[in-house]
């Protein structure tokens, strides 16, 4: 460290004295060396404060200018898990995407877009989905005769869109094809970069030089060379450590120019000159040392005065970790400790800069203290690999905090992953905060061996980050936001009428019908200039709204009402597609690859056959256990995470003394053990273990006074979750009432002949995963099974209440491995990823 000064000179006056003193052999006049000692004392005590104070006081306004930045650009990142590592012509792609802001889950991001694009950047495909959870789920759909070979799958945010584009989620995928339609990789020519520590290496400093070489696909490429100058001579060799990595010390000289003579692993030569060094700067090298971060900083002698006062700071998930001031006014190096034991795991960027504020090196480098997982785990508790047998499993955490988890199990000889490739852990950890591909990215996490972290080190050396705009920063400047978020789906438009003012008061009554039937009311504010806005809303597909005017006077035309959902439309940003669709998709061995064609063409035939056969199904007796009618209540109305659960279910369509009810709280007076409800007066009170149960209508969250108003005649079924089974359904600890209205053929037909009607477009339509159910179906035996995803799960919530989830799925005809996948995240943002083969 720099030698303790303050503005009252040498605080080791008095210690340099005594010395003097001894040496000297002089009379050591005590009084005066301990009333010197009292003096200095106080004034270094004085002056630790002082700049204690002056430090806080700077670490206060870069909090608060960083967190300006971060509330601009949140920095979101998103993951996605697939069912399987590739796929072929007339599968189903199934994704479960999370999302996080740095370290932390995503609390605010209502609306998640995943687009399916081919090797041109076309767009084929595109999905919406809410985030519940921080987590949204969908899937593509791929036509039996798809003929591309790669497509990409782009996963986004609106405020992912608004900051740095280089960072949205893009992942190729493999379409296994027949041969002749396989994408061929020409040869490519290997290229090296060299990067010094820090961002500049400078003349007479030295420097740690670290390399990367990359070949065809972007993948790594072993390498060994030498550096010369401009007459020829050799400074120093190097060779790649680590996936074409590597580094070397050098000391630049000034007016010099330094080239690399380097070979490949093929033995092939190749010359490639180093960046220029800088004549003035600054030297930063990190090394990691116990729990903490040890970095040196190095002048040159002559170095102006901007260089001898630093500011060094250290940013991890987007917070001020870490301030130091450095007084290089006596002394041309300095080394400190950065002290990162009690830190989160993830990637934490030091930035040193001069007396001006103006930032004179950054580096890079890994924080881990394996604190970024969670435990949990999937397994087959009764595992039968026999043809169309019968297997069991369960899901398990085990905290007490909620979690947001997808499962997927597939047929593990045909969906085989590539080593050690990106999951959930690296994506949040650390890919999901570099440029350029990272090969193998979860060897850096799973390898037990000591030179693991020395390698991930060098990744930190070799590759760009999101890095801030220090300029904007500090004149507190954020970036436009041209994508505005909604508050899920929003109906937002403008009625266009006779006249440009509208009177106060005048709202558009009706109600909204989804391809469901299920009805919803809905009351739209008309303000003066015709605009009307309502969030908050969830549906899929379609839906319908009948609306009137509430001044009965008017008439309404649906032509004049403009009317959109609040999301963003197709393709918003086209620049987006070209430059990332660039890497090249992991590919099976030829083996798996030939086995996964042989498997998927003999699937497509059973596919036909079943299109070919279906007009003779109907002479098919189907036998099966007779579903109770609130079963068949559950399926039909119920959906999502409201689907099946623990919960009390209540069918009012086949109960003949529902309708002597004056309410649907009267109705559920005393039905249910432990809800208090007390259903007199015109606003009813209820309560469930101190607390207050939430409502839903067709599974949008809804108050008290829209249900009471409810006609009894209109409600078909209505579920009462406890507040131990709520789950992921957003409650107060009350516990959940879910309120279904007739649909289809239970509906009561509404006069919509004098209401206007207006179509509008929800998310995109959800498809459910299908398993068949060989204890009851006398279709499916008929046809070969061939499946190769034998379960998907994209949205499994287990919480404080409900530790343990349980499964099962029945085999196919072939699959004698299974292949479980579980990936998901908790409360606090903490990660899980588990993969496993099992087998008899």
């Amino acid at each position: 460290m720099p030698a303790a000064r303050t503005c009252y000179g040498d605080i080791f006056m008095p210690f340099k004295l005594l010395i003097l003193f001894k040496k000297t052999k002089a009379f050591i006049n005590w009084p005066v060396i301990i009333f010197l000692m009292q003096f200095y004392l106080k004034q270094i005590f004085l002056s630790a404060s002082i700049f204690l104070v002056t430090v806080f006081c700077q670490a206060q306004d870069i909090d608060s200018l960083l967190a300006i930045q971060n509330q601009a650009d949140p920095q979101e990142k998103v993951f996605v898990h697939f069912d399987k590592n590739y796929y072929n012509p007339g599968e189903t792609i199934w994704f479960k995407a999370y999302l996080f802001e740095g370290l932390n889950r995503s609390s605010d991001t209502k609306n998640f877009y995943a687009e399916l694009r081919d090797d041109k950047g076309i767009l084929l495909d595109r999905k919406t989905a809410p985030v519940i959870f921080s987590g949204a789920a969908s899937h593509f759909q791929l036509p039996d005769s798809f003929t591309k070979s790669i497509v990409f799958v782009r996963a986004y945010t609106v405020p992912m869109l608004n900051g740095d584009t280089g960072f949205i989620f893009v992942k190729p995928l493999r379409i296994i094809q027949n041969k002749k339609s396989l994408v061929k990789i020409l040869p490519t020519v290997p290229e090296i970069k060299f990067l010094p520590e820090g961002g500049d290496w400078i003349t007479g400093l030295p420097c740690n030089m670290a390399f990367i070489a990359k070949g065809a696909n972007d993948l790594p490429v072993s390498c060994s060379g030498f550096v010369k100058d401009a007459n020829g001579k050799q400074i120093v060799s190097f060779v790649s450590l680590h996936d074409g990595m590597g580094s070397f010390a050098i000391t630049p000289e000034t007016g010099q120019q330094y080239t690399a003579v380097w070979k490949d692993e093929k033995g092939k030569e190749y010359s490639t000159a180093l960046p220029k060094a800088r004549e003035t700067g600054l030297a930063l090298t990190v090394a990691t040392v116990e729990g903490a971060k040890r970095y040196s900083l190095q002048r040159q002698a002559d170095a102006p005065e901007e260089l001898k006062s630093l500011t060094v700071i250290g940013i991890l998930n987007q917070q001020l970790v870490y301030q130091a001031k450095i007084n290089l006014a006596q002394r041309n190096s300095v080394a400190a400790l950065m002290p990162v034991n009690e830190l989160p795991s993830g990637t934490l960027a030091i930035t040193v800069f001069d007396k001006n504020m103006k930032p004179v090196a950054e580096r890079l480098c890994f924080v881990n203290n394996n604190n970024f997982e969670f435990d949990a785990d999937a397994w087959i508790s009764d595992l039968n690999i026999g043809k169309r047998s019968l297997n069991r499993g369960e899901v398990k955490v085990a905290d007490t905090l909620m979690a947001n988890l997808s499962l997927s199990i597939t047929d593990a000889d045909l969906d085989v992953p590539a080593a050690d490739q990106d999951n959930i852990v690296t994506r949040m950890l650390f890919t999901g905060e570099l440029r350029g591909k990272i090969n193998k990215p979860y060897y850096y996490f799973f390898s037990t061996s000591d030179s693991a972290a020395y390698h991930l080190d060098l990744v930190m050396l070799t590759h760009g980050w999101r890095r801030y705009n220090w300029d904007k920063v500090f004149a507190g400047k954020v970036n436009s936001t041209p994508y505005k978020e909604s508050n899920y789906l929003t109906l937002n438009g403008k009625v266009i009428g006779s006249g440009s003012v509208f009177e106060p008061g005048l709202t558009l009554n009706g109600f909204m019908r989804t391809m469901d039937s299920a009805s919803n009311f809905v009351t739209l504010p008309v303000d003066r200039k015709g605009n009307v806005i309502s969030d908050g809303l969830l549906f899929y597909d379609s839906a319908k709204l009948y609306l009137q005017f509430s001044d009965k006077q008017k008439a309404f035309e649906p032509s004049m009402l403009s009317i959109n959902n609040g999301l963003l439309e197709g393709n918003q940003a086209p620049n987006l597609a070209g430059g990332a669709i660039k890497a090249m998709p992991y590919e099976p061995d030829s083996l798996t690859a030939a086995n996964n064609l042989k498997n998927n063409q003999a699937q497509l035939k059973v596919l036909a056959k079943m299109y070919k056969d279906a007009h003779m199904l109907d002479n098919v007796t189907v036998t099966a256990k007779a579903k109770s009618n609130v079963e068949k209540m559950d399926e039909k109305y119920a959906s999502g995470l409201f689907g099946g659960g623990d919960a009390k279910s209540f069918d009012l369509v086949n109960d003949p003394t529902a309708n002597s009810s004056f309410s649907i709280f009267q109705y559920l007076q005393g039905k249910v053990a432990g809800l208090q409800i007390n259903a007199s007066g015109a606003n009813p009170t209820m309560s469930w273990r101190g607390g207050t149960p939430v409502l839903y209508l067709n599974e949008m969250q809804s108050d008290v006074s829209q249900i009471q108003s409810l006609n009894m005649q209109d409600i078909a079924y209505v579920k009462v979750f406890n507040p131990s089974s709520a789950g992921a359904i957003r409650s107060s600890g009350g516990g959940v009432i879910s309120i279904y209205t007739k649909k289809g053929g239970d509906a009561n037909t509404p006069g919509d002949s004098k209401l206007g009607v207006v179509n509008l477009f929800g998310y995109s339509a959800i498809k459910q995963f299908y398993s068949p159910d060989y204890a009851s179906s006398t279709t499916d035996v008929l046809y070969e099974d061939l499946r190769k995803t034998l379960y998907w799960n994209p949205f499994i919530i287990l919480e404080k209440n409900k530790k343990r989830f349980k499964f099962q799925f029945y085999n196919n005809d072939v699959s004698t491995r299974f292949r479980i996948v579980l990936e998901g995240l908790n409360d606090e943002g903490k990660l899980v990823h588990i993969e496993k083969v099992v087998t008899k």
